[in-house]
Order: C-alpha cells, then sequence, then structure tokens
C-alpha cells in the first residue's frame, strides 16, 4: 500500500509540518549545532500544546518551555480581596469570600500575614462534559424534592376545593379546635403550585462555589 493510499485512510501522519518547503530540513543539515542552545524565545500564539513530544526538553535535556502566560482571561480569579491570617494550634486560619474558614500550613511563608482571597463557581473549572453530568444529577435530585411539595400542594388544593379534607380526621376534633385553626387560601395555594411548577422546569443548578 502506497503513503498517499494509507493517508487516505486515516488522518496524515507525514508531511503535517513540511521542513523541505520551509528549508528548515536544510538549515538543520547545514548548521547540525545549532539547534538553540542559550536562546530564549517568546512565543504569542494561540493552540499551543505544551505537552507535545517536541516541546518537552532541548538537546542538553533541560525544559524546552520555561514558562507559560494565559492572557485570554479564561479562568482569571479576581483577588483582590485582602485578609489577614489567624494562628491557630498547627494552622493559619482566614476568612473566606464565602464565608467558609480556611486552613492553611504554618510553614507557608508569609511575613506579612495578609492573604489574598478570591472566589469561582466549581462550573467554571470543569470540562463541559463533566458539568454537563454532575448538572444533570443535581437537577435530578432537585425534582425528586420538589415533585414531594408538588404533590402536597396539590392534596391541600383538592382538599379545599372538596370542602373537606381528604381522609381527614377533622369528626374527631372539637369545634374549638376546628375554629382556632387557621383556614389556609385556595387562591394562594394555586400561586404558589404555579410558582414552584415554573421553578422546575426552569431550574439550572449553579453549583458550589
Amino acid at each position: 500500500m502506497s503513503l498517499d493510499e494509507k493517508n487516505a485512510n486515516g488522518f496524515p501522519q507525514t508531511g503535517i509540518l513540511p521542513k523541505v518547503e520551509t528549508q528548515a530540513l536544510q538549515f538543520v543539515r547545514k548548521y547540525p549545532d545549532y539547534d538553540g542552545k542559550g536562546v530564549i524565545v517568546a512565543i504569542m500564539d494561540t493552540g499551543v500544546d505544551p505537552g507535545a513530544i517536541g516541546l518537552q526538553k532541548t538537546s542538553d535535556g533541560k525544559p524546552k518551555v520555561i514558562d507559560i502566560v494565559d492572557t485570554t482571561g479564561s479562568g482569571d480569579l479576581d483577588t483582590s480581596t485582602i485578609v489577614e491570617g489567624k494562628i491557630e494550634g498547627d494552622y493559619v486560619t482566614i476568612k473566606s469570600i464565602s464565608g467558609k474558614q480556611l486552613k492553611l500550613s504554618k510553614d507557608w511563608t508569609n511575613p506579612s500575614g495578609k492573604w489574598h482571597v478570591g472566589v469561582k463557581p466549581e462550573f467554571d473549572l470543569y470540562p463541559n462534559g463533566l458539568k454537563k453530568r454532575v448538572k444533570g444529577e443535581l437537577k435530578k435530585k432537585f425534582l425528586e424534592n420538589q415533585k414531594k411539595r408538588e404533590a402536597k400542594l396539590a392534596r391541600k388544593i383538592a382538599e379545599l376545593k372538596s370542602c373537606k379534607p381528604v381522609g381527614s380526621s377533622d369528626d374527631n376534633k372539637s369545634s374549638d379546635d376546628k375554629k382556632s385553626e387557621p383556614k389556609p387560601d385556595l387562591d394562594d395555594l394555586q400561586a404558589q403550585l404555579e410558582c414552584l411548577r415554573s421553578l422546575m422546569g426552569t431550574y439550572d443548578p449553579p453549583g458550589r462555589i
């Protein structure tokens, strides 16, 4: 089978980086020692994969990529809020923006004693597949609980419309007990039911922070 036939049946494995056309191959053959030793190059580009095999080590075994700066703004976290830590036992405790107490190691060097804190929704950190699955699980659990509330409200409405609670034991109550009990409002219950059903239809789990 020819090379063209192989490439026609799958993703091409050769010629992706045209070394001959760009004369890169000729340059390397002419100057075999010109491999970038001692040179630092800054590249601003998109789609760079730092995990690519060719970007791991230089010819003398040093890390080829020495720094990566993400300028897209994706995943940025506002840490402009500053709090002071408090030593408690083996930890330094600080209060997060969400109100949670965070325990930090006393071994962390921080002469100022001040810490920058921020908050980030968990779904901002999830890949799309994981976010979809977790949201689905949370929504299912939420709807199961709301179905119980929906059934309870519907039962109360049916009881009011029938003028006597279904399966009621009111006959065993004294007249004084009946008078003291507040009578639920039918319109209010129906409004609650409509609001609940609307929420169930549009609910989108916000996730934790």
